[in-house]
């Protein structure tokens, strides 16, 4: 490790920040002097590398004294406090002072600079600004302010925002704010000494933005040093970790390590500095111990702060790799690390700048940007949805139901209007009043509120009446369709009320008291929303009550709709109104809605359900107890509805819900392409409709008077599947049929498709597979066995059946929740182990980690996909799911059991073989020829060694096969689709070098006539 610091004092002596760009070719510094300079780092670190070498010549000192930046931008007027590069962008950053004012840099052979904030808006007034971050898509600008508040700049659609409307608590001072590397979360740290845990996803279809509060966590700080002016933070390059500085325990300073996949706990705390430390930024690479093995990795962590000292942290470690103490004068304010990780810059509150140089496996062997990458995708795949409940949402009133999601919508924001100016404020607007701040003002400019007649309802559809009308026309169904009724509630509490309760805020809940005159004046926010998109904002009458009027609020995650009188419209029935016909974007917001499924029958015979009732009372004492669901007894003469296989059937698979429209995106056609399902009232006076589209075109359509709840699309056919267990089958061109209905007795649980292979499984577990091209059954099995049905005291609980999809080979491919993945061996007739935990534990060979497994999708098998990585990704998100402590301290305590004893030294390589054998057979099955030669050549070399003699001559023995014999036709010259004597002979040069084999493969190299006998 070598240290430089530059003699020359920069930005009038204070240097409060500096960032490098992605390929570390720029340094971006600021300070006191309300200067940006930009630096050509590498002839920096080529000045540090040359001074340490040579210990500082005269000629060194004077290039060292010369050496300046070569651009300087003026464009502040106060003290710049953060500057930061967009992490995609190599010649662009953002920069912000403490009067607020932010701008935009573009480092071209003449840089351009914009200001982005404050803009033309009075209502809208700079305040100090504390801490900024980007996101990694380039395109978010979060920032945070004296005021409390934090805000959202989008730099691609000039949209401005404010984040902390879904906080709802007393506005504190947020002294650090980060994005993540995933593009997910944003952390805020505040000095209330709570921490606020955000968390965003991205619509491409809208182009719009949504975020989300999913965590406060305040048990990190015992006390808030009041001394302190920065918190700089930063995330591990993977998103894992995120350090908070400053923490405290017992009176002791320290650096708080945050673990993402230990449900935001603690996964490690940094003692070292003796005041408290401000800024903390990881290094952008992840290391291995070794130069030849990524089993060992460590993240890289340097910190500093007031107490003028600079600590190197390895994050496996509790205590720091180095110190530089008493070599800095003045405060560490802000530090940046060099892309490839092996160079540390700083900048003081004296003036200086510095430079750490660290050499090759110092602090270990960088991984490449490959697979940084993939650990990158890898972490952003195991991002919850945003619908998910997190632990600490608690639930609300009686019914202990749980509080309804609050989101906040980028739709919302308020479009910027230019950069302001004195000039500009000076002069007077011709807009007159501005739109106010806040979730209620959209993109759109200032709106004057005008009194029109109220609109048309058959020109400008009201969605609060469609969605009255989807409840009325639900009342209608027959009362046998339970399953859509239930989709319905379903469909709602997902979509509507996530909008609704994203526009509800307390001044909503004060105006529902106030008078009745005064609603009729003002308009609501979400009616001035909805009149914004229409590009019609026609405020309601208030004289003239209308059918838009009825009010939808959302209690206890229910939606409530207001009863109307019928004297309100003077004595005027209502209108028949007719359903306006769906929309592409409720079609869109349905297909991408998670799958909802009803629960599995509980029914049984009647003589079953007397032998096995539990008794609801207890006669000692004579309280009443929780009872559980209890089995439904079923009398079946006279009973026309139920399906008997079901109630006799030891399985029972939950079926999905019927939705009242879906659309399937055509896999060959492109995205232009797809099915249109519009279910009806399951009879003959409303049948369904299935509607095929090509570019908005209709191309074929067929009515069903039932309900539909699946459909899938292969190379040549459409499918779906309805509510009573029937398949229809289409042609994908014309929609012709294909083969008359398949009755398969049972509702379908699971429906996939690849190809020309189309796959069912049925509620009671039965499994299906066809080949549509030949028309012709391939396989037909239980998966009962999987789920290990051994109990005869009745109904019992069995793993969840995560994950049900069919090969390009016809081949079922079944993962349960206990992380096993399985196949179905149809020559053998039995279902086959591909993954399971237990490798993933002892194996060096579990390289789901290695292999980014893309998600899931209708055609999810390709040429380029292995399938083995697919399952053992599903394993390791079952794995993190059930260990709260993380996969790496969930292994580590079974390590420490197990490895220790006596008996189990060879436990790892033991299991290690056997999984490479395991996955070796499953890739003969499977077909997979490039996963087989890469497994093969790794067990190969292992075998060797480890001195496994035997195994390896058996296997270069089947390789072999007869020489003496070449026309026997029991012997397959292929495996795989590779030469078995090739492979052979690939094996033989590639363990050459193990001594322990060599006589094996001496003689097996004679026989096949690479190796002289001569010699």
């Amino acid at each position: 490790m070598k240290l430089l610091k530059l003699p020359q004092v920069f930005h009038n002596g204070e240097i409060h920040t500096i960032d490098i760009n992605t390929d570390s070719s720029y340094l971006v510094s600021a300070g006191k002097d309300n200067k940006v300079s930009v630096w050509h780092l590498a002839q920096l670190i080529d000045l540090s590398k040359a001074v340490s070498s040579a210990n500082a010549t005269s000629e060194l000192k004077k290039q060292m004294k010369a050496f300046a930046p070569f651009e300087s931008i003026e464009c502040h007027e106060h003290l710049i406090n953060v500057v930061k590069f967009l992490p995609g962008k190599l010649n662009e950053f953002v920069s912000s002072d403490v009067k607020g004012n932010v701008f935009h840099h573009v480092l071209d052979d003449k840089p351009t600079t914009k200001q982005i904030f404050p803009f033309k808006n009075d209502d809208i007034e700079a305040e100090p600004l504390v801490d900024l971050s980007v996101s990694a898509d380039n395109r978010l600008v979060a920032w945070s302010t004296k005021d409390g508040k934090v805000y959202l700049y989008d730099l691609a659609k000039d949209t401005f925002q404010e984040l902390t409307t879904i906080y709802h608590e007393k506005p504190i001072i947020q002294r650090s704010i980060a994005f993540d590397p995933t593009n997910n979360y944003l952390i805020t740290v505040g000095d209330d000494t709570q921490i606020n845990l955000y968390q965003y996803n991205y619509d491409k279809d809208a182009d719009n933005y949504t975020f989300r509060l999913i965590n406060k966590i305040s048990r990190y700080f015992s006390q808030n040093p009041l001394s302190v002016r920065y918190k700089r933070i930063s995330w591990s390059p993977e998103g894992e970790l995120i350090p908070i500085p400053t923490a405290t325990k017992n009176q002791t300073m320290l650096i708080s390590l945050i673990s993402r996949t230990a449900k935001w706990g603690n996964a490690e705390n940094l003692v070292g500095h003796n005041h408290a430390n401000e800024v903390v930024r990881f290094s952008p690479k992840i290391f291995s111990e070794t130069d030849k093995s990524t089993n060992r990795t460590h993240n890289i962590v340097a910190s500093g702060g007031s107490d003028k000292t600079i600590a190197i942290w390895n994050t496996t470690k509790t205590s720091p790799i180095t110190i530089l103490e008493g070599l800095i004068q003045g405060e560490v304010l802000d530090m940046a690390w060099t892309k490839d990780g092996e160079s540390l810059l700083f900048g003081t509150s004296k003036g200086h700048v510095g430079i750490v140089n660290f050499e090759r496996g110092e602090l270990g062997y960088p991984f490449s940007d490959e697979t940084m990458e993939r650990m990158i995708k890898l972490h952003a795949n195991l991002v919850e949805s945003m619908l998910f409940r997190y632990p600490y949402e608690q639930t609300v009133g009686n019914r202990k139901q749980l509080p309804s999601i609050e989101f906040l919508k980028q739709s919302d924001a308020i479009l910027a209007l230019g950069p302001s100016s004195k000039d500009i404020k000076d002069e007077p607007t011709e807009d007159g009043d501005k739109s106010k701040k806040g979730p209620e003002t959209t993109t759109g400019g200032e709106i004057v509120p005008e009194v029109i007649p109220p609109p048309q309802l058959e020109e400008i559809p009201d969605p609060k009446t469609n969605d009255l009308l989807d409840s009325v026309m639900s009342t209608r169904v027959d009362s046998s369709a339970k399953a859509v009724k239930s989709s319905t509630k379903e469909e709602k509490s997902k979509t509507p009320p996530i909008e609704e309760t994203q526009k509800e805020t307390p001044e909503d809940k004060k105006s529902e008291t106030a008078d009745e005159s005064k609603k009729s004046e003002l308009q609501d926010p979400p009616k001035l929303e909805k009149a914004e998109e229409t590009k019609k904002p026609e405020p309601e009458s208030p004289k003239k009550p209308s059918f838009n009027k009825q009010k939808v609020t959302t209690k206890n995650g229910k939606r409530r709709i207001q009863p109307m009188l019928i004297s309100s419209n003077n004595g005027a029935a209502a209108p028949n109104i007719p359903k306006p016909a769906p929309t592409t974007t409720t079609i869109k917001s349905a297909s991408r809605a998670p799958m909802e499924f009803d629960k599995p029958s509980y029914s049984v015979s009647e003589e079953f359900y007397k032998q096995n009732k539990r008794p609801r009372t207890d006669e000692a004492n004579g309280t009443v107890k929780k009872v559980k669901r209890e089995m439904e007894p079923v009398k079946f003469i006279g009973s026309v509805i139920l399906n008997p296989n079901t109630s006799f059937s030891k399985i029972r698979l939950a079926t999905p819900k019927v939705k009242f429209g879906f659309q399937v995106k055509s896999q060959f056609d492109g995205d232009s392409n797809f099915l249109d399902v519009r279910n009806g009232s399951g009879n003959e006076t409303k049948p369904s409709r299935i509607t095929y589209f090509k570019k908005d075109k209709e191309i074929w359509c067929d009515f069903i008077p039932k309900y539909i709840q699946l459909a899938v699309e292969g190379s040549n056919f459409w499918a779906v599947t309805i509510d009573d267990g029937t398949i229809l089958t289409y042609s994908r061109v014309s929609g012709k049929r294909l083969l008359p209905s398949i009755v398969l007795g049972s509702p379908a649980s699971f429906f996939e498709s690849y190809n020309n292979y189309l796959m069912a499984v049925t509620c009671v577990g039965e499994v299906y597979v066809w080949d549509m091209e030949l028309k012709k059954s391939v396989l037909k099995c239980s998966i009962g066995p999987l789920l290990e049905l051994c109990n005869k005291d009745g109904l019992v609980k069995s793993e969840n059946i995560t994950l049900c999809a069919v090969t390009s080979l016809g081949i079922p491919l079944v993962t349960l929740s206990n992380g096993s993945g399985y196949l179905y061996n149809k020559n053998l007739g039995v279902w086959q182990t591909i993954t399971e935990s237990w490798w993933s534990f002892g194996s060096y060979y579990w390289d789901g980690v290695d292999e980014t497994a893309k998600p899931q999708s209708m055609n999810m098998f390709n040429d380029e996909q292995s399938i083995i990585s697919l399952l053992e990704h599903k394993t390791n998100e079952e794995i993190l799911r059930k260990s709260r402590t993380g996969r790496g301290k969930f292994f580590n305590k079974i390590s420490k059991n197990m490895l220790m004893k006596e008996g189990f030294e060879s436990l790892e390589n033991t299991i290690s073989i056997s999984h490479l054998e395991n996955k070796i057979l499953c890739c003969e099955l499977l077909g997979e020829d490039k996963d087989f030669h890469k497994f093969f050549t790794s067990y190969v070399q292992r075998i060797c060694e480890l001195g496994f003699k035997a195994k390896l001559y058996e296997v270069c023995d089947q390789l072999l096969g007869p020489i003496d014999d070449p026309e026997n036709k029991d012997w397959d010259p292929k495996i795989c689709g590779m030469d078995k004597r090739e492979l052979l002979k690939e094996i033989i040069t590639l363990c050459s070098q193990f001594r322990d084999a060599q006589r094996v493969l001496i003689h097996f190299g004679e026989k096949i006539g690479i190796v002289n006998n001569d010699i």
